[in-house]
């Protein structure tokens, strides 16, 4: 007899092999689990891996379809009740729509979420959004408030040992060094150690404070 396979497993593998940049091999392993959790109707492991099938996407260029697995991803989360995984899953459809330089819809996405990831408590949601927050601020020519962002976030991964995998450094690499470079060292430098400095509650208060060109949205 045929053991089913397990789709957590598939799911969680095909990451591993998209960060070691086996695109091919990390599309079959999660296109696998995404096929075997419909199957078995397993909306919370559907949900996951269609979000890191998107991800895996968007950073191979194939954005259209990146927003797309994602965007399902989010009614099944909404369907499920999940808000915490919901917004984790509007921060990775946030960085589908930078990376298509969508830099405004980015940062609505990223409001809607705010009022939820203050109230959280979480170290994940909070270092995430002040990084993509930091990306949007530095696409927007606010290359201070950009340097804080990061800062902040940098402070808050530090202290939790998360820190960012590479792929995710290099795409905040890629928004905030025009940003960086467009700013006098010393200046940058000095709002990155300010950032560095706040606690979470001032994090949190930076990250809610008005951003340029974004606009009030309703809180998940």
């Amino acid at each position: 007899m045929l053991h089913r396979p397990r789709p957590g497993r598939r799911s969680g593998l095909g990451p591993v092999h998209g960060h070691l940049g086996h695109v091919d091999s990390a599309r079959s392993l999660l296109e696998d689990s995404v096929a075997v959790a419909r199957e078995i109707g397993n909306d919370l492991t559907l949900s996951i891996a269609l979000t890191n099938l998107g991800l895996l996407e968007s950073r191979a260029g194939n954005l259209g379809r990146a927003e797309h697995v994602i965007r399902e991803s989010l009614t099944l989360d909404r369907k499920r009740g999940d808000t915490f995984l919901a917004v984790r899953h509007q921060q990775a459809l946030a960085t589908v729509t930078l990376r298509a330089r969508r830099v405004l819809e980015a940062s609505t996405v990223l409001a809607e979420t705010s009022d939820f990831v203050a109230r959280s408590g979480s170290t994940i949601l909070l270092a995430t959004a002040l990084e993509l927050s930091a990306c949007v601020a530095a696409e927007l020519g606010d290359g201070l408030r950009a340097a804080r962002l990061i800062g902040a976030a940098q402070a808050i991964r530090h202290k939790a040992g998360t820190p960012p995998d590479q792929s995710e450094e290099a795409f905040f690499e890629r928004h905030l060094a025009p940003a960086r470079a467009a700013i006098n060292r010393g200046t940058w430098d000095a709002e990155l150690a300010t950032g560095r400095a706040l606690t979470q509650d001032q994090a949190v208060t930076l990250l809610k404070s008005p951003a340029p060109g974004s606009s009030p949205s309703p809180a998940i």
